[in-house]
């Protein structure tokens, strides 16, 4: 009998010990945020001359003909979530007027891309390209958003032309 005993009371010690301190409600794990940066905005422009991407003081024509915008955001990070993320490039320029070029208006462009799948490696380059015009001052901006994230990020450079 007491080795029943002892095995009724070892039985119920160890079903109280897997079942936790009573009237403890284990909390389901919070979703993160994804850990997904914008590491980098290259600007660059596409030659439709040569047919290739340079730097944008190596372009066939000085004067911002036959050519693009070609923007590349660099993501750091994976991401394999259920809604795509948002990236968004806002590029803008103010009015500028100078004696060789005359009066430019001040422009803005936006464009955007839904990420599904983010490179596994852990680095992802995602394109934009976009007309090219002159300006001494050009603000680029990429937003990411979506899943809990919200990153952004800022290149301030120029889309120089030949005066």
């Amino acid at each position: 009998m007491t080795t029943r005993a002892c095995l009724r009371s070892l039985s119920l010690s160890l079903a109280l010990l897997l079942a936790g301190p009573a009237g403890s409600v284990s909390a389901a794990p919070k979703a993160t945020a994804p850990k997904v940066t914008i590491s980098d905005i290259q600007a660059q422009v596409y030659d439709r001359q040569q047919g290739a991407i340079v730097a944008t003081d190596a372009a066939s024509d000085p004067y911002g003909m036959n050519v693009d915008a070609f923007i590349v955001v660099k993501l750091q990070g994976t991401y394999e979530g259920d809604a795509p993320l948002k990236l968004t490039l806002l590029v803008s320029a103010p009015k500028e007027s100078s004696e060789a070029a005359g009066d430019r208006p001040a422009w803005k462009a936006t464009q955007m891309r839904e990420l599904v799948a983010l490179a596994e490696n852990g680095v992802t380059q995602v394109p934009f390209i976009l007309p090219y015009h002159c300006a001494s001052k050009v603000k680029v901006t990429a937003i990411l958003t979506g899943s809990g994230l919200k990153a952004s990020k800022t290149l301030n450079t120029s889309f120089p032309c030949a005066e």
